[in-house]
Parts: structure tokens; C-alpha cells; sequence
């Protein structure tokens, strides 16, 4: 049970980095990936997360020039 309570708060702060630091989040899963570390679509996940949040940091922008 404690591992189950702890996995979730390890995937939860996993995804809060996701929404807070997209660009890092991209970053560290391509190193992970080009290392060998994880497979290629392991974290696929985080990686939409974090793409979701760049792309909306993106039309917020927009939005603030115009």
C-alpha cells in the first residue's frame, strides 16, 4: 500500500514538471531515449503533457501581442 501511495505522488510530480517546465521535460525524455535509458515510447505520456503545455504557452503569447 505504501508503494502504491508513493508511485502515485512520484507520477504526480512528474506531471506537475510537465505542466511547470515543458521544454526540460522534452528535453530529459529525449536524452532518456537517445541513451537507451527507456524505450522510445515509454513516457509518451509526459511527452504529450509537456507538448500540450508548450503549444498553450504558445497561443498565450499570441494572445498577450495582440
Amino acid at each position: 500500500m505504501l508503494t502504491s501511495l508513493y508511485r502515485k505522488r512520484i507520477a504526480a510530480m512528474a506531471i506537475q514538471l510537465a505542466v511547470d517546465d515543458p521544454p526540460l521535460v522534452k528535453s530529459v525524455i529525449a536524452r532518456l531515449r537517445k541513451s537507451g535509458e527507456i524505450e522510445p515510447d515509454d513516457l509518451i505520456y509526459l511527452d504529450r503533457i509537456a507538448d500540450r503545455w508548450m503549444r498553450i504557452a504558445r497561443e498565450n503569447r499570441k494572445r498577450a501581442r495582440h
